[in-house]
């Protein structure tokens, strides 16, 4: 990033697939960013951001991708930076990025793009495929990014122009079991049995049975019993540590609108103390601007809900280790994580736009 550039210096900034709930979120984060100015909110429909998201008051006009692409040429052409959020449906980010990439041509290395879809999370093709049911789209561009959780991936990511940010399950699974994966603590020949809840914001903008306030309200059940796509992630995270472990996690659908709460059941390779096990992760994590690990108290969603904080706990209880995560799935799951990860990307503190404290009522 240019040394120069300060809080006066805006960066150009477009968010493609406007209309959709994590975009909501990161413009209503944006509005709050001393360093990005946001050019264009980009959707295929023709309704204002307002008019959309009316908890928003952003002045930002809509425009449509051909537009939106045009503008950021432009801007590149001058040798100016530009941003671009990619909040689009899980499989449409490949195609845009593959479209914007052939016209921008060199211009490309100038543009900070982070994806909150899926298409650039998993680094392996079949992997991919396997998770998704069908081949990736562009898989020689899967090498062009980098895995976007700032915790576990901080210097690559500040080396980066292209990021994927994950999503709200594959960060609290993460979060929850990469410490004591790094740490050689889990035994990786018994299952790591994990159960999480997510609320009904991770469905998306678009109504739907499990999302009908009436169906959803004081109601919970699981899903993807089978697997979830996000498994694949937690796989390639702690493969580098010599683990390929069964993972057995199950997800469920809870009665609130935000939130993910995780719980993790790890067997034990060797015999160690709760002290000790909250060690590791609070080493990991020391410093971490985002995740708080708990000394003597358990995760909340309350305590988390509409910030950008992680809260993690973990207890022995003799060969296993229980490792508690909240986290707000439009946040630090969504649309803060990208945020998050940008402001790394483009060397600005890493808080600016995002909120580490939890409404605590809501």
């Amino acid at each position: 990033m240019n040394a120069s550039l300060t809080a006066t210096a805006t960066i150009p900034t477009w968010v493609f697939g406007a209309k959709g709930m994590l975009a909501g979120e990161l413009l209503r984060l944006l509005d709050l960013h001393p360093g990005l100015e946001l050019r264009g909110a980009v959707s295929r429909s023709e309704q204002g951001v307002v008019e959309a998201h009316p908890h928003l008051v952003t002045r930002a006009r809509t425009c449509n991708a051909d537009e939106a692409r045009a503008q950021i040429a432009e801007v590149l052409a001058r040798g100016e930076q530009a941003v671009a959020f990619l909040a689009l449906p899980h499989g449409e980010s490949a195609s845009l990025w593959t479209k914007l990439s052939s016209e921008l041509g060199a211009l490309a290395d100038n543009l900070y793009l982070v994806d909150l879809a899926a298409d650039f999370r998993i680094a392996n093709p079949a992997r991919y495929q396997q998770a998704y049911g069908h081949p990736h789209p562009a898989p020689t561009e899967l090498a062009r990014f980098t895995y976007g959780l700032v915790e576990l991936h901080r210097d690559a990511i500040a080396r980066s122009r292209r990021v994927a940010a994950p999503g709200c399950f594959a960060t609290a699974l993460q979060l929850a079991c990469v410490p004591a994966a790094r740490a050689k603590l889990l035994d990786t020949a018994r299952p790591w049995i994990l159960h999480g809840i997510t609320g009904s914001s991770g469905s998306g903008v678009e109504p739907k049975p499990g999302t009908h306030h009436p169906w959803r309200h004081a109601n919970m059940w699981a899903y993807s019993l089978d697997g979830h796509r996000h498994e694949a992630e937690l796989a390639q995270a702690v493969e580098p540590f010599g683990a390929v472990p069964p993972i057995h996690f199950v997800a469920h659908s809870g009665p609130m609108a935000r939130g993910i709460h995780l719980t993790a059941a790890l067997p034990l390779a060797r015999k160690v103390t709760s002290a000790e096990a909250r060690a590791v992760y609070a080493e990991l994590f020391a410093g971490s601007t985002f995740v708080e690990v708990l000394d003597g108290k358990v995760p909340d969603l309350r305590s988390i809900s509409a910030s950008n904080r992680a809260q993690v706990a973990v207890h022995v209880r003799g060969d296993v280790l229980n490792v508690l995560c909240t986290l707000d799935n439009m946040t630090k799951g969504g649309a803060g994580q990208a945020l998050q990860c940008l402001n790394v990307m483009l060397g600005f503190p890493e808080h600016w736009g995002l909120p580490r404290a939890g409404l605590g009522v809501n």
